[in-house]
């Protein structure tokens, strides 16, 4: 069994409550409320910035050529591709460039920035995996519920669901996996953790837009 697959059997339940929460659901009928979208935008905008800089630490600690252009063209071709779909959402909205972080925001970032500084550089690439691959799997299954054409958040849909985002997905997976067969058992293992820790934010960051999350203090 490939690395990949004991990966995604291993966080198969928290992925089925991915499926099935409430901002899953009502982005794909369209019946999310645009404040809860809005506020995901904002918090993912962040996150995106984050997350390039953590495809650029990754890069510079690969010693495959390859490798490096791979993670390389993660952190530019991915992210701006969607930062530009953020950017007519702001325009549209007239959301303000600057965002204060919820706390579950900030968690994942500080996750996978200090993976990538700090982790062996296998573990990290599995930190950032379900970035790729959760999203996909979700866009996918969202797109396969819709309708028509009359969901308004149809443009964020197709984005995930698309041909460019799904082949940056199947070669993070198969970058996943050589690194993996390189790798001893006990690293083996530490890239499935840091692949169900990585899991368990994505559902956070959702569940906290959904919720409007602030500060307590």
């Amino acid at each position: 069994m490939k690395w990949s697959e004991q990966a995604w059997e291993k966080v198969q339940p928290i992925y089925a409550k991915i499926l099935a929460m409430p901002f899953n659901t009502e982005l794909s009928t369209g019946t999310l409320s645009i404040e809860k979208f809005i506020f995901y935008l904002a918090q993912d905008a962040y996150y995106l910035l984050e997350f390039g800089r953590t495809l650029s630490t990754i890069s510079s600690r690969m010693q495959d050529a390859d490798l490096v252009m791979a993670f390389a063209g993660f952190s530019t071709g991915a992210i701006f591709a969607e930062r530009s779909l953020h950017e007519s959402y702001f325009v549209e909205f007239g959301l303000a460039s600057e965002v204060q972080p919820t706390p579950s925001t900030l968690l994942y970032t500080n996750y996978i920035l200090s993976q990538a500084a700090y982790a062996n550089v296998e573990i990290a690439v599995a930190a950032v995996l379900p970035c790729f691959w959760i999203y996909k799997a979700v866009g996918d299954h969202i797109f396969a519920q819709q309708d028509g054409d009359e969901n308004p958040y149809k443009r964020w849909i197709d984005m995930y669901a698309g041909v460019e985002f799904a082949a940056a997905v199947e070669k993070a997976i198969d970058i996943a996996n050589q690194m993996a067969t390189q790798a001893n058992g006990a690293t083996q293992q530490k890239m499935l953790a840091a692949f169900e820790m990585a899991t368990r934010l994505e559902w956070m960051f959702w569940d906290s837009a959904y919720e409007l999350e602030k500060w307590k203090i």
